[in-house]
């Protein structure tokens, strides 16, 4: 999320550079993949968010206020990771990670029965004293798969504490927008070995999160005031957003199970703020969707952002959750 402009039109030798790294190292048609899919889950993902949160987005005559948009380009805080390490070998491989796995994997399972293969009549000639090229082929993989440079990139993606797939932009007094970044999304599929389209799913849950968190009514018709919003802890709102992207991938997962396959494997880029509803009642799955709704909707009124009082909100929701049952249960 945002609340300052995009800083990717008009001439931006950053973005030129970064473009010109990234592009021939993804699908040709990316941008088409990630179109369609916001084009047909757009709406439904809306429903499931509205119905998990129990928020309304819609302005005086019903339509929805927040317009998502499918834009080139990356985040700048991305785009300056990937403009420091401006190697396209580098990415290349970063990029094709999976398909590194893929080789050692294929050559450690080889490997496993070679005198075997050796002694099948029906083996290419090209097989014959092959163990050592095989066993070459899997160590040298193995190497490029453990560079020093590609953990240390990793490891900075999951430091950086900003949206870098999409971005909700709430700031000014215009309306609000999503935008998804069709690049970013197709380089992270390739990295997380997942379809474009599932993660695109994802990213649109995340961003229409942030959305429906902020402006959305509640029963009474309050909204998150857009100072508090924007001044909350990002364990808070990154966590609210993380946490509905879940449940709505859980929700489609019987059948549709891509996207929450893409949602776990996004983990692995990330950290800090974007792992924070992990941690939120591990022990309280059943409940763990009331507990979290109503704590949401108390710290939008109360315009709460601190994150201590943040995490108290939610052990006393849970507490006073389980006292009603158990009114209601006679116990």
């Amino acid at each position: 999320m945002s609340d300052t402009e995009s800083n990717r039109s008009g001439k931006n030798p950053l973005q030129d550079r970064v473009t010109k790294l990234i592009k021939p190292l993804i699908p040709a048609d990316a941008e088409d993949r990630v179109y369609r899919a916001f084009r047909q889950w757009n709406n439904r993902i809306r429903e499931h968010i509205r119905n998990e949160t129990a928020l309304k987005l819609s302005d005086g005559d019903g339509q929805n206020a927040v317009s998502v948009k499918v834009v080139a380009g990356f985040t700048d805080p991305l785009a300056r990771l990937i403009d420091k390490y401006n190697d396209a070998v580098l990415w290349r491989l970063i990029v094709g990670q999976p398909k590194l796995g893929g080789l050692v994997e294929g050559a450690t399972f080889l490997l496993e029965f070679w005198d075997d293969v050796e002694r099948w009549d029906s083996k290419p000639g090209i097989a014959t004293n092959g163990r050592e090229s095989l066993e070459h082929v899997s160590k040298f993989t193995l190497k490029l798969q453990e560079l020093a440079n590609t953990k240390r990139v990793i490891e900075e993606l999951k430091k950086i504490e900003e949206d870098v797939l999409g971005c909700y932009f709430f700031g000014g007094t215009g309306p609000k927008r999503i935008e998804l970044y069709w690049m970013p999304i197709a380089m992270f599929a390739a990295m997380a070995e997942v379809r474009i389209e599932d993660l695109t799913l994802v990213v649109l849950a995340h961003e229409l999160a942030h959305a429906y968190t902020h402006l959305g009514f509640d029963i009474d018709g309050e909204q998150w005031k857009h100072g508090a919003f924007g001044a909350a802890h990002a364990h808070i709102v990154e966590g609210l957003a993380q946490f509905y992207t879940e449940v709505v991938t859980s929700r489609i997962k019987p059948q549709n199970p891509g996207p929450f396959d893409a949602y776990e494997a996004l983990l692995r880029y990330q950290g800090g703020a974007y792992l924070a509803h992990l941690g939120w009642f591990k022990d309280d799955q059943k409940q763990k969707g009331e507990i979290v709704r109503f704590a949401m909707v108390t710290a939008r009124k109360m315009g709460i952002g601190d994150l201590a009082v943040w995490n108290d909100l939610l052990d006393e929701t849970r507490g006073n959750l389980r006292s009603n049952r158990k009114k209601q249960e006679g116990i």
